[in-house]
Formats: structure tokens, sequence, C-alpha cells
């Protein structure tokens, strides 16, 4: 069994792995490391991986080194994909997204665009290469930032707009946000396929359900990605 610990800006995510497939999530606002030690006992895991983009976290780490084989991303991590930048200035989430996508698609280009607390756009060239591309904020991060700074603007929950002309200030936020979103990936993508031929994209990240189907020529896969490339990681450096 393998566990998948994908520590986030806004949420901690971890996984338990069997064979290639998750068998089992949870999702912590706040966790201890006893949780994860109580999900490593329940579960009789070996191995381990972690992807952390918050503070370090050096109890986990030990208490992840004592009870499993444990691996993340440092300068000693065999890497599946080639890394010309150093390990210490690229995000694990990122890192974690091109393992996944080294594993679905071996010999291609391929770009993974993140919506989550930022948006995030990197690609995996077919001879291997990763090439880290932009970050943007994300939705809800859009969202808070209008309503703090705009006085007759207010935070709410999003909805994809059917049209763009707004009937009110509500579906002006969901074009402004949504629709901006939308566009910039578009645009994103298209200088991407300038730069690589055949290019593969996908999209995923918690708020990849909000546009899922609305952007042509695209894979959207579930939110959880990163596991699947921390699961990768795992298996490639057995």
């Amino acid at each position: 069994m393998n566990l998948l610990i994908d520590i986030g800006n806004s949420l901690t995510k971890v996984a338990i792995s069997n064979n290639k497939k998750i068998i089992k999530e949870f999702k912590f606002k706040k966790f201890e490391v006893s949780d994860l030690i109580n999900i490593i006992n329940e579960h009789n895991i070996t191995f381990s991986a972690l992807s952390n983009v918050s503070k370090p976290n050096d109890s986990l780490v030990k208490a992840l080194k004592e009870k499993t084989v444990f691996f993340s991303f440092n300068k000693n991590t065999k890497l599946p994909f080639i890394l010309n930048h150093d390990i210490n200035e690229v995000g694990h989430d990122r890192l974690a997204l091109m393992c996944a996508a080294k594993r679905d698609f071996p010999d291609k280009n391929v770009l993974v665009i993140d919506l989550g607390t930022c948006i995030t756009y990197d690609i995996k060239s077919s001879d291997n290469i990763y090439n880290p591309g932009g970050i943007s904020p994300g939705l809800k991060m859009r969202i808070k930032s209008i309503s703090q700074d705009a006085f007759n603007l207010f935070e709410t929950d999003l909805d994809y707009p059917k049209k763009f002309i707004a009937d009110d200030t509500k579906t002006s936020l969901d074009i402004g946000v949504l629709g901006g979103i939308k566009f910039e990936i578009e645009g994103f993508i298209k200088q991407y396929e300038s730069l690589f031929d055949n290019l593969i994209v996908v999209i995923t990240g918690g708020d990849s359900k909000f546009l899922s189907g609305k952007i042509k020529n695209t894979i959207f896969t579930n939110s959880n990605y990163i596991f699947k490339g921390l699961d990768y990681l795992i298996e490639y450096n057995k």
C-alpha cells in the first residue's frame, strides 16, 4: 500500500493507493501528524510520498521516514523526466503533475493546467524535458481580491455564464472571473501549441469542474492528478 500526501495552500489531501489505483481518500483543513500515523497503522502502509507547497513540516517528514519508505522532491530524488532547474525552485505540486504526465503520455508533448489556489501551466515535452510555464491567480483568489478591493462588489459563489452579456452584478462576476479564466487558458493553450507539436492538454485541480466541457480539445481529469504523480514517483524510485 502507498500513502500519498498532497499539502496545498488550502487543504491537505491524502490518498491510499494499491496497484496503481486510489482505494481511499481523506481531506483535512487542519491535520495532525497523528492523523497520518493512524492511517499508516490501520492500512498497513509500506511506501509514502509527499507533495508540500505549504510551510515545511519536519515532524511529518520524520514520522513518515520512521514508519514507511519515504519519497519526496529533493536533490536526491530520481525523477522520471529531465529537470534543468534547481529542484528547490519548483513547487512539489508541479513536479508531481509532470510525473503523472510522464506516466500517462510518456512520449508526447503534454501541457498540464492545474486549477487550484493558483493556476499553473507546465509542459512535459516529447523528449522528456520539463518546461515550466506560467502561474496566475486561481478562481477563489480572484473573487476574493475583487470583494476586498472593490467597495460595491462582493464575494459570491460563481456559475459558468450562460451568456456573455450580464443581467446583474452576479452574472458580471461570473463572466469576468470564470469567463476570464477560460479565455486565459485558451490563450495559453494557443501559445504553447505554437511551440510544441501535437500538444495534449490535461486540465486538473479542484476548480477544474467549473470549466469541464467548456474548452475544446482538452482532457479534464479528476482533481487529484497529483496523486497519480506521487504514486508513479514511488514506483519509479523503488
